[in-house]
């Protein structure tokens, strides 16, 4: 068993965490990531970093903060290039992995949007979000889905990139619509919209009509890529969201590099070009 692998095993042993934590810190810190330290609060583990705090349902020993953001930034700045003063909404924030990179690209008169259904993967975004300092981001506990829900289901696997809605069995957690979000936040305009739900972006696109006429960007993650490995066309949502968007006059466009990893060929690029010409001219032609 890697030394990592045992610690973490230690770490689960109540009494013998005094041990086990000294050597855990030491070990992260001769890593050379800017780790500093790990902490446990309130059943969250804590990563103190040179480059700020993360929050993560286990000790992360492997945690590159600065790999997190040119991670980011490789994956959603392609298409989209931050201002100061934007409002973005993350649609499947997970435990905030583009958080920090977002906040800090659009400053403090922006805004970012981070919605998690995921109970526990919420109370690390929610952590991050507090050690942080940030300001400009609010972080909601809810599902996005189709109108007229207000509950649904989503798997408690511990591999929570794979926690799906509608599951057979799980945890129960409140929903609502996309629209309902941007409406009670009275948003206004969003520069940039961002959805990775696991396949739930078919239920989620019948509920942001009205946003989308508010969206200059979107960046769908769709799962197709996924669906042969795990038996499950439910998955393979591209196409049905490739036509609302269109339907919606949006313009679509998808990333055509050679080598790109298969969850990002899935992408789904879109552009509202009339409120992307008027942002040009509002630039060229400050009011």
């Amino acid at each position: 068993m890697p030394v990592a692998d045992t610690i973490k095993t230690l770490l689960n042993r109540r009494g013998l965490q005094s041990i086990s934590l000294p050597l855990m810190n030491g070990l992260v810190r001769l890593q050379g990531h800017g780790v500093q330290r790990i902490f446990l609060d309130d059943g969250v583990w804590m990563h103190q970093t040179s480059r700020g705090y993360f929050a993560y349902h286990q000790p992360y020993l492997r945690l590159d903060l600065l790999r997190l953001d040119e991670f980011a930034r490789w994956h959603y700045f392609w298409g989209y290039a931050p201002k100061a003063g934007d409002v973005i909404m993350d649609v499947g924030a997970g435990v905030g992995e583009e958080t920090l990179t977002f906040s800090q690209a659009v400053g403090e008169r922006g805004k970012v949007i981070c919605i998690e259904a995921h109970p526990r993967t919420y109370r690390c975004l929610e952590k991050l979000v507090q050690y942080n300092r940030l300001e400009n981001v609010i972080p909601i506990h809810v599902a996005a889905t189709e109108p007229g829900r207000s509950v649904v289901t989503i798997e408690n696997d511990n591999d929570y990139l794979g926690n799906r809605l509608d599951a057979a069995a799980g945890v129960s957690v409140p929903a609502t619509t996309i629209d309902a979000i941007h409406q009670q936040l009275n948003l206004g305009r969003i520069h940039f919209l961002k959805m990775n739900i696991e396949g739930s972006e078919q239920l989620a696109i019948h509920g942001m009509t009205a946003t989308l006429k508010e969206t200059e960007i979107l960046c769908v993650s769709c799962h197709d890529f996924l669906a042969q490995s795990a038996a499950d066309d439910g998955l393979r949502t591209k196409a049905l969201v490739q036509d609302f968007l269109l339907q919606n006059g949006l313009d679509v466009v998808e990333r055509r590099e050679p080598g790109l990893p298969p969850y990002v060929g899935d992408q789904l690029w879109a552009y509202n070009r009339t409120l992307a010409e008027a942002r040009k001219l509002r630039t060229l032609h400050p009011v």
